[in-house]
């Protein structure tokens, strides 16, 4: 259950709500008194009663299996992962024990899962934990290939950095992600877009990256540019979607036509090479048109399609980004008037 601040957003004081003549008490309907305004037989009624919280709102029902499965394979993965970084840490090589942590990290960490969701976890914090987990082991990734292709071989990383990387970017972003749901309560659809997006923005960013480097480099040469294009594409698409997610939350058949358009897209730009036939120029820049095209296939299926329900989840309770909410207006007593109050949830 998540604790939400409640503020008292303002409370103006009115100096002209002054009694005339001589206030006399009488009772009123219903047992309450109040206080007459002269001959005018006019009942302003009992001042409201102090002030006091209102409950917590309740969530929007529990994680779904379907959400709080993906957040136990999640967590099997990443337990592998990690016992991958312990085998690499310690320098471990016997080919019998380097697979006792990856073994023993993938059952616990799904173990972690079962306690963690008793009593079952709130709609969307799965989602949240998994698409962050994921995301954060992709940022890692990302780091570091291109910091592998940037610089010689003596100062790579290596497995060990790669290692490091993704079980640290899985762990903070899995932690990010935990936040988000307490705080935020975000649709399981939010983190589906947003981690569909840098999907989308890494592919992108790839193709228009390796497509920009320099005619007559060889793969390795050129695979600097494709690294730091798709580190660019995925943290740019990150952040678009999370803003974006802030004001719309896109329906599950509307990501999915934004897959069928990103398929489109890239498939509508690959008569483009039949183009560099013949020519002096390299054929990778048609890889700058590719990956545009594919971007703007997503885009418009975003787009036509953002007033797409999901027909199959006529059962699922609403889901819109909010950031306040009113919860009561009231007259509020004051000496010699009255004022108006209000209060509300700021999220």
């Amino acid at each position: 259950m998540r604790i939400r601040s409640v503020m008292t957003l303002f409370a103006v004081a009115s100096a002209g709500f002054f009694f005339v003549g001589s206030a006399s008490a009488q009772a009123g309907g219903g047992g309450s008194w109040g206080w007459g305004t002269g001959t005018q037989g006019n009942t302003w009624g009992t001042p409201p009663p102090p002030m006091s919280a209102p409950p917590p709102s309740s969530r929007s029902g529990d994680s779904s299996q379907v959400e709080i499965g993906v957040l136990y394979g999640t967590a099997a993965t990443y337990g592998v992962g990690m016992g991958i970084w312990l085998d690499a840490e310690t320098g471990l090589d016997d080919p019998g024990l380097k697979f006792i942590p990856p073994v023993v990290l993938g059952l616990a960490a799904p173990v972690g899962v079962y306690f963690l969701d008793q009593p079952p976890l709130p709609r969307g914090t799965p989602a949240a934990i998994s698409a962050g987990m994921i995301i954060g082991a992709g940022e890692g990734l990302g780091i570091w290939s291109y910091q592998f292709a940037a610089t010689r071989e003596s100062d790579s990383w290596g497995f060990r950095g790669l290692s490091r990387a993704m079980t640290l970017g899985g762990a903070l972003g899995g932690a990010g992600g935990y936040a988000l749901a307490y705080y935020q309560e975000p649709s399981p659809k939010t983190s589906l877009f947003v981690g569909s997006s840098v999907v989308w923005g890494s592919v992108v960013g790839s193709m228009i990256g390796y497509g920009s480097t320099k005619k007559g480099l060889d793969y390795g040469q050129a695979n600097e540019g494709a690294s730091l294009g798709g580190l660019v594409g995925y943290n740019v698409a990150l952040g678009a979607t999370a803003a974006i997610s802030m004001a719309y939350i896109p329906s599950y058949e509307s990501i999915g036509w934004m897959w069928v358009g990103g398929g489109i897209g890239a498939a509508a730009g690959l008569p483009i090479y039949l183009a560099y036939a013949g020519s002096d120029k390299p054929a990778k820049r048609g890889l700058i048109v590719q990956g545009i095209l594919t971007g703007l296939g997503i885009t418009a299926a975003g787009i036509f399609t953002s007033g797409m329900t999901d027909s199959y989840a006529t059962a699922e309770p609403p889901s819109q980004p909010s950031f306040a909410q009113i919860t009561m207006v009231g007259i509020m007593p004051i000496e010699g008037g009255a004022g108006v109050q209000m209060t509300g949830l700021l999220f």
